[in-house]
Order: structure tokens, then C-alpha cells, then sequence
């Protein structure tokens, strides 16, 4: 090769002017999508769906004040989640909300399956009703993924 173009390529990788390829805002904007579609789903088809909701809520192991609360509290947050991860200045804690709710339904779910309860209460209501508990707890850990990989990327 002549030595010309060893030059010119060595020059071309070095250069200062040349930036380097930044995918991180990528990353952070691919995780905050697919969070906020998550949340906005299962918050809509809460309230689309409300009294199979309520039903599933008010089917689980914790006491009816605890299921009310949280059929009444849980969409609004799911939707302020949603706003969050898509607006830039509140991404950050959008991420720290998915992760403390995807972390919070995890551990219940992991709860459930142990059997500590003493009956296992159906999975319905979920974003997907075809789930059992396992299932979910998967779907739930890859979505926890992606918010923790969400956070990271988007620390400035």
C-alpha cells in the first residue's frame, strides 16, 4: 500500500474534527419509547377494561382498601410515567418510576409464584392475559432491563 494513503486514512481516523458516532441518546430514546408504550397500554386498557380490572384487583391476595387503591392510583401513574419518559427534561425520573413499579410488580409476582400465600390468584388483567405467572415475571424482568439500561444510558 503506498504510503500516501496509509497517510490519509491514519489522518482520517484521527481527526479532530471528525466525530465520534454517539449511540446513547438512541438507546435512551429506544428504551423511553418502549416504556412509555408499555405504561400507556396497560394504563388504558385498565380503565378501557374497568370492571375486568376491578375484578382481577379485587381476585388477589391483598386486602379490598389495597386493591381499590390501587385500581384507582395505579392508571394515572402509569400515564404520568408515560409523559415522563417521552418528555427530555423529566426522562430520568420516568426511568427511576418504571423502575421502582416494574421492580414492585416483579416482587409480588415472584411472591405469588412461591406459593406463600396459599392459593395462586389468577394473572388476568395484565398486558397480556395469555400470561401465567412465570411468563409474566419474564416479560416484567426484560421490561425492568430496559428501564435500568434506560437510566444508565440517559446519566449525564
Amino acid at each position: 500500500m503506498d504510503m500516501g494513503k496509509v497517510k490519509y486514512f491514519r489522518n482520517l481516523n484521527m481527526s479532530k474534527e471528525a466525530k465520534p458516532y454517539r449511540i446513547k441518546p438512541y438507546i435512551s430514546e429506544a428504551c423511553a419509547l418502549l416504556l412509555c408504550l408499555l405504561f400507556a397500554y396497560t394504563a388504558i386498557s385498565k380503565v378501557y377494561d374497568w370492571q375486568g380490572t376491578k375484578g382481577g384487583l379485587y381476585n388477589q391476595v391483598f386486602p379490598d382498601w389495597m386493591a381499590t387503591a390501587i385500581l384507582y392510583g395505579l392508571p394515572p401513574i402509569e400515564l404520568v410515567t408515560s409523559v415522563m419518559l417521552i418528555s427530555n427534561p423529566l426522562r430520568k425520573t420516568g426511568f427511576l418510576v418504571s423502575i421502582i413499579l416494574l421492580a414492585a410488580f416483579s416482587i409480588y409476582i415472584g411472591i405469588v409464584m412461591t406459593g406463600i400465600f396459599g392459593r395462586t390468584p389468577c394473572s388476568c388483567g395484565g398486558v397480556i392475559n395469555s400470561l401465567d405467572w412465570g411468563e409474566h415475571l419474564v416479560f416484567n424482568l426484560v421490561f425492568l432491563g430496559i428501564a435500568v439500561i434506560g437510566l444508565k444510558v440517559n446519566r449525564k
